[in-house]
Protein backbone atom coordinates (compact mmCIF):
# COMPACT_ATOMS: atom_id res chain seq x y z
CA UNK A 1 0.00 0.00 0.00
CA UNK A 2 2.82 2.42 0.88
CA UNK A 3 4.61 1.66 -2.37
CA UNK A 4 1.39 2.30 -4.27
CA UNK A 5 0.70 5.66 -2.62
CA UNK A 6 4.25 7.07 -2.75
CA UNK A 7 4.00 8.33 -6.39
CA UNK A 8 0.72 10.09 -5.51
CA UNK A 9 2.41 11.80 -2.59
CA UNK A 10 5.04 13.23 -4.94
CA UNK A 11 2.39 14.74 -7.22
CA UNK A 12 0.49 16.12 -4.23
CA UNK A 13 3.48 18.32 -3.25
CA UNK A 14 2.89 22.08 -3.30
CA UNK A 15 5.46 24.68 -4.17
CA UNK A 16 4.86 28.00 -2.45
CA UNK A 17 6.52 31.32 -1.79
CA UNK A 18 6.26 35.04 -2.63
CA UNK A 19 7.04 36.92 -5.83
CA UNK A 20 8.44 40.45 -5.65
CA UNK A 21 9.90 43.23 -7.77
CA UNK A 22 13.65 42.76 -8.23
CA UNK A 23 14.54 46.43 -7.72
CA UNK A 24 12.02 47.62 -5.15
CA UNK A 25 11.25 44.38 -3.35
CA UNK A 26 7.52 45.14 -3.41
CA UNK A 27 5.07 42.25 -3.65
CA UNK A 28 3.63 41.63 -7.13
CA UNK A 29 -0.02 40.63 -7.28
CA UNK A 30 -1.44 38.83 -10.30
CA UNK A 31 1.75 37.10 -11.43
CA UNK A 32 0.82 34.05 -13.53
CA UNK A 33 2.54 30.78 -12.65
CA UNK A 34 2.55 27.73 -14.92
CA UNK A 35 3.90 24.26 -14.32
CA UNK A 36 5.60 23.47 -17.63
CA UNK A 37 5.34 19.68 -17.05
CA UNK A 38 1.66 19.48 -16.00
CA UNK A 39 0.40 22.74 -17.55
CA UNK A 40 -1.33 23.57 -14.26
CA UNK A 41 -1.48 27.24 -13.33
CA UNK A 42 -1.85 29.60 -10.41
CA UNK A 43 -1.82 33.36 -9.70
CA UNK A 44 -0.05 35.26 -6.92
CA UNK A 45 -2.26 36.99 -4.38
CA UNK A 46 -2.43 40.64 -3.37
CA UNK A 47 0.47 40.08 -0.99
CA UNK A 48 2.54 38.42 -3.74
CA UNK A 49 2.23 34.97 -2.20
CA UNK A 50 1.74 31.95 -4.48
CA UNK A 51 1.07 28.24 -4.18
CA UNK A 52 1.10 25.74 -7.06
CA UNK A 53 0.96 21.95 -7.26
CA UNK A 54 4.31 20.63 -8.44
CA UNK A 55 6.77 17.79 -7.95
CA UNK A 56 10.52 17.94 -7.47
CA UNK A 57 12.36 19.18 -10.58
CA UNK A 58 9.18 20.43 -12.23
CA UNK A 59 9.85 23.69 -14.09
CA UNK A 60 7.70 26.64 -13.03
CA UNK A 61 7.32 29.72 -15.21
CA UNK A 62 6.51 33.14 -13.74
CA UNK A 63 4.96 35.72 -16.12
CA UNK A 64 3.92 39.31 -15.42
CA UNK A 65 3.10 42.21 -17.73
CA UNK A 66 6.04 44.59 -18.05
CA UNK A 67 8.49 42.12 -16.50
CA UNK A 68 10.82 39.49 -17.89
CA UNK A 69 9.50 35.93 -17.55
CA UNK A 70 11.41 33.69 -15.16
CA UNK A 71 11.68 29.89 -14.86
CA UNK A 72 12.98 27.75 -12.03
CA UNK A 73 13.07 24.10 -10.94
CA UNK A 74 11.10 23.00 -7.90
CA UNK A 75 13.49 22.00 -5.11
CA UNK A 76 13.01 18.91 -2.98
CA UNK A 77 10.86 19.24 0.13
CA UNK A 78 8.58 22.02 1.30
CA UNK A 79 10.95 24.95 0.74
CA UNK A 80 9.48 28.47 0.81
CA UNK A 81 11.00 30.58 -1.94
CA UNK A 82 11.13 34.28 -2.76
CA UNK A 83 11.14 34.87 -6.51
CA UNK A 84 12.10 38.30 -7.89
CA UNK A 85 11.16 39.53 -11.37
CA UNK A 86 13.02 42.21 -13.30
CA UNK A 87 11.22 45.03 -15.09
CA UNK A 88 11.55 45.42 -18.83
CA UNK A 89 13.09 48.70 -19.94
CA UNK A 90 11.34 50.14 -22.99
CA UNK A 91 13.04 52.83 -25.10
CA UNK A 92 10.55 54.68 -27.28
CA UNK A 93 11.48 56.45 -30.51
CA UNK A 94 11.16 60.24 -30.50
CA UNK A 95 8.03 61.44 -32.28
CA UNK A 96 6.63 64.85 -33.08
CA UNK A 97 2.94 65.28 -32.35
CA UNK A 98 1.24 67.97 -34.36
CA UNK A 99 -2.17 68.66 -35.93
CA UNK A 100 -2.99 67.33 -39.37
CA UNK A 101 -1.54 70.33 -41.22
CA UNK A 102 -1.55 70.58 -45.01
CA UNK A 103 1.78 70.94 -46.86
CA UNK A 104 0.95 74.63 -47.43
CA UNK A 105 0.39 75.20 -43.69
CA UNK A 106 3.65 73.46 -42.77
CA UNK A 107 5.57 75.55 -45.32
CA UNK A 108 3.84 78.71 -44.10
CA UNK A 109 4.86 77.99 -40.50
CA UNK A 110 8.48 77.51 -41.55
CA UNK A 111 8.44 80.71 -43.62
CA UNK A 112 7.03 82.61 -40.67
CA UNK A 113 9.86 81.35 -38.47
CA UNK A 114 12.43 82.35 -41.10
CA UNK A 115 11.16 85.93 -41.48
CA UNK A 116 9.80 86.37 -37.96
CA UNK A 117 12.24 89.12 -36.95
CA UNK A 118 11.48 91.29 -39.96
CA UNK A 119 7.72 90.70 -39.73
CA UNK A 120 7.61 91.75 -36.06
CA UNK A 121 9.85 94.79 -36.52
CA UNK A 122 7.04 97.19 -37.35
CA UNK A 123 4.94 96.13 -34.37
CA UNK A 124 7.87 96.73 -32.01
CA UNK A 125 8.64 100.18 -33.43
CA UNK A 126 5.03 101.38 -33.17
CA UNK A 127 4.32 100.05 -29.69
CA UNK A 128 7.68 100.55 -28.01
CA UNK A 129 9.61 103.27 -29.82
CA UNK A 130 6.63 105.58 -30.03
CA UNK A 131 6.12 105.45 -26.26
CA UNK A 132 9.79 105.73 -25.25
CA UNK A 133 11.05 108.35 -27.65
CA UNK A 134 9.69 111.78 -28.38
CA UNK A 135 7.19 112.41 -31.21
CA UNK A 136 10.06 113.83 -33.26
CA UNK A 137 12.00 110.56 -32.89
CA UNK A 138 8.93 108.55 -33.85
CA UNK A 139 8.50 110.74 -36.95
CA UNK A 140 12.14 110.21 -37.89
CA UNK A 141 11.68 106.45 -37.51
CA UNK A 142 8.61 106.66 -39.75
CA UNK A 143 10.65 108.07 -42.63
CA UNK A 144 13.77 106.10 -41.93
CA UNK A 145 15.02 104.23 -45.00
CA UNK A 146 15.35 100.95 -43.16
CA UNK A 147 11.84 101.26 -41.78
CA UNK A 148 10.48 101.78 -45.29
CA UNK A 149 12.31 98.68 -46.52
CA UNK A 150 10.88 96.59 -43.71
CA UNK A 151 7.33 97.80 -44.33
CA UNK A 152 7.70 97.12 -48.05
CA UNK A 153 8.99 93.65 -47.26
CA UNK A 154 6.05 92.98 -44.94
CA UNK A 155 3.53 94.00 -47.60
CA UNK A 156 5.24 91.79 -50.17
CA UNK A 157 5.47 88.91 -47.71
CA UNK A 158 1.72 88.83 -47.09
CA UNK A 159 1.04 89.11 -50.81
CA UNK A 160 3.42 86.21 -51.30
CA UNK A 161 1.65 84.17 -48.63
CA UNK A 162 -1.69 84.85 -50.30
CA UNK A 163 -0.29 83.76 -53.67
CA UNK A 164 1.19 80.61 -52.15
CA UNK A 165 -2.25 79.71 -50.83
CA UNK A 166 -3.92 80.47 -54.16
CA UNK A 167 -1.40 78.17 -55.86
CA UNK A 168 -2.61 75.27 -53.70
CA UNK A 169 -6.12 75.61 -55.15
CA UNK A 170 -5.45 77.20 -58.53
CA UNK A 171 -2.50 75.04 -59.43
CA UNK A 172 -0.83 74.57 -62.82
CA UNK A 173 -1.60 70.84 -62.62
CA UNK A 174 -5.32 71.37 -61.99
CA UNK A 175 -5.70 74.03 -64.70
CA UNK A 176 -3.79 71.89 -67.22
CA UNK A 177 -5.99 68.90 -66.42
CA UNK A 178 -9.20 70.91 -66.96
CA UNK A 179 -8.07 72.94 -69.99
CA UNK A 180 -5.27 70.87 -71.62
CA UNK A 181 -3.12 74.01 -71.71
CA UNK A 182 0.63 73.58 -71.21
CA UNK A 183 3.88 75.54 -70.99
CA UNK A 184 3.84 79.31 -71.57
CA UNK A 185 0.23 79.18 -72.75
CA UNK A 186 -0.82 77.69 -69.45
CA UNK A 187 1.17 80.35 -67.56
CA UNK A 188 -0.37 83.09 -69.71
CA UNK A 189 -3.89 81.84 -68.96
CA UNK A 190 -3.26 81.85 -65.20
CA UNK A 191 -1.71 85.33 -65.41
CA UNK A 192 -4.64 86.62 -67.47
CA UNK A 193 -7.22 85.23 -65.03
CA UNK A 194 -5.76 85.60 -61.52
CA UNK A 195 -7.86 84.11 -58.76
CA UNK A 196 -8.80 86.48 -55.90
CA UNK A 197 -7.46 85.27 -52.56
CA UNK A 198 -10.86 85.61 -50.86
CA UNK A 199 -12.41 83.36 -53.49
CA UNK A 200 -9.59 80.81 -53.12
CA UNK A 201 -10.16 80.67 -49.36
CA UNK A 202 -13.96 80.35 -49.46
CA UNK A 203 -14.83 78.46 -52.66
CA UNK A 204 -15.47 74.72 -52.68
CA UNK A 205 -13.54 72.37 -54.94
CA UNK A 206 -16.49 72.24 -57.35
CA UNK A 207 -16.69 76.03 -57.47
CA UNK A 208 -12.95 76.25 -58.20
CA UNK A 209 -13.35 73.86 -61.15
CA UNK A 210 -16.36 75.79 -62.47
CA UNK A 211 -14.42 79.07 -62.17
CA UNK A 212 -11.52 77.64 -64.20
CA UNK A 213 -13.80 76.23 -66.90
CA UNK A 214 -15.76 79.48 -67.18
CA UNK A 215 -12.58 81.54 -67.63
CA UNK A 216 -11.23 78.99 -70.09
CA UNK A 217 -14.30 79.51 -72.29
CA UNK A 218 -13.58 83.24 -72.18
CA UNK A 219 -9.94 82.50 -73.02
CA UNK A 220 -10.91 80.52 -76.13
CA UNK A 221 -12.80 83.54 -77.46
CA UNK A 222 -9.68 85.74 -77.20
CA UNK A 223 -6.49 83.86 -76.29
CA UNK A 224 -3.30 85.70 -75.40
CA UNK A 225 -0.30 84.83 -77.57
CA UNK A 226 3.10 84.92 -75.80
CA UNK A 227 5.83 86.31 -78.08
CA UNK A 228 9.04 84.25 -78.28
CA UNK A 229 11.54 85.03 -75.52
CA UNK A 230 8.92 86.56 -73.19
CA UNK A 231 8.25 84.77 -69.90
CA UNK A 232 5.66 85.26 -67.19
CA UNK A 233 7.17 87.15 -64.21
CA UNK A 234 7.80 85.21 -61.02
CA UNK A 235 5.97 86.75 -58.06
CA UNK A 236 8.37 85.32 -55.48
CA UNK A 237 11.50 86.51 -57.26
CA UNK A 238 10.13 90.00 -58.10
CA UNK A 239 8.39 90.98 -54.91
CA UNK A 240 9.91 89.13 -51.96
CA UNK A 241 13.30 90.61 -51.25
CA UNK A 242 14.40 90.26 -47.66
CA UNK A 243 15.56 93.60 -46.15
Amino acid sequence: MLLYLSPLALFAQEFEGVVTDYDGGTALAGVVLRNIETNQGAVSGIDGKFKIRASKDDEIEFSYLGYYSFRMRVPEGNVYRQVSLKKKLFELDDIVIRPDYTPYQLDSIERRKTYNLALNRGFASSSVLGSVFSPASALAEQFDKKSKQIKRFQRNYFKWEDQKFIDTRYSFEEVSRLTSLTGDTLAAFIAAYPMPVDYARTATDIEIKMWIKYNYREWIKKPIVIPPGISIPNLEADTLKKP
